[in-house]
């Protein structure tokens, strides 16, 4: 069963997914700062892997996700099921052009506990 739906907006009437509540969070924290938006959806044993396959855990994500600098939008979720999804959005960066990143990630009970992107720079 496959599911795909396109997001980026609230628009009215629409039930976001998994993906798509997540990082819509992401968003929020990096536009605000504050990493209560983002920290509820993230297992205390997260792991974040970069395009370059570099590991973060759960305070380093959430430490430069609040520091600025970057923003998120354009949300697209491909595939979503009760363990894993894939998805998509794109990416604002400051000093860097504007960049795509898939997104394939674990999640348990809510919470995302792996998280790895590849990222391609337009």
């Amino acid at each position: 069963n496959i599911n795909i739906r396109n997001s980026g907006s609230n628009r009215k009437g629409k039930i976001m997914s998994l993906a798509e509540k997540i990082l819509a969070a992401w968003d929020k924290t990096m536009e605000t700062g504050d990493t209560e938006h983002l920290s509820e959806f993230l297992s205390d044993d997260f792991v974040f892997i970069n395009n370059v396959d570099e590991e973060s855990n759960r305070p380093e994500v959430l430490d430069w996700s609040a520091n600025g600098g970057l923003r998120i939008s354009n949300f697209q979720t491909i595939y979503e099921d009760e363990n894993v999804f894939c998805a998509k959005h794109s990416v604002t960066q400051q000093n860097t052009g504007p960049s795509n990143v898939m997104v394939f990630a674990k999640h348990e009970n809510g919470k995302v506990t792996f998280w790895k992107v590849h990222r391609a720079f337009e």
